[in-house]
């Protein structure tokens, strides 16, 4: 009596995940010579994430993608003291060029610009196959 031997089964999956996230910030805070404050601050959150997959066994194959993205901003503006017409065209003038600006104008004391970016990717990837 012969015995017939079953064909070999594979299965088998792969995926793939990739996440980032990333924050800005930024504050420009500007004393006029009358002594005036104004400080302008930004802050932006970005987050995305990707995810892949792929299956397959004896009785076919499946696939999977799906991602996501989410960004938050922030923007805030804080005047003490009143501003005259004269210095709100100084402080837009520097915003818009601050290297040229900043020498030409008589209504601003001094500026302070702070700005900082953090960037943080996530990439995983697994595979597997078997054959029973």
């Amino acid at each position: 009596m012969n015995s017939i031997k079953p064909a070999a089964t594979s299965y088998g999956a792969s995926l793939v995940q990739a996440r980032s996230r990333q924050s800005t910030a930024a504050k420009l805070t500007v004393t006029t010579a009358e002594g005036d404050t104004v400080t302008l601050s930004f802050r932006q959150k970005t987050q995305a994430r990707f995810e892949a997959g792929e299956a397959y066994g004896p009785t076919g194959q499946a696939s999977v993608a799906r991602g996501a993205y989410r960004q938050q901003t922030k923007v805030e503006i804080s005047i003490k003291g009143n501003l005259s017409d004269a210095e709100l065209e100084d402080i837009k003038n520097l915003i818009a060029n601050p290297t040229e600006a900043a020498p030409k104008t008589t209504t601003l004391q001094s500026f302070d610009f702070a700005y900082s970016r953090r960037t943080d990717v996530d990439l995983r990837s697994a595979q597997f196959s078997l054959e029973a």
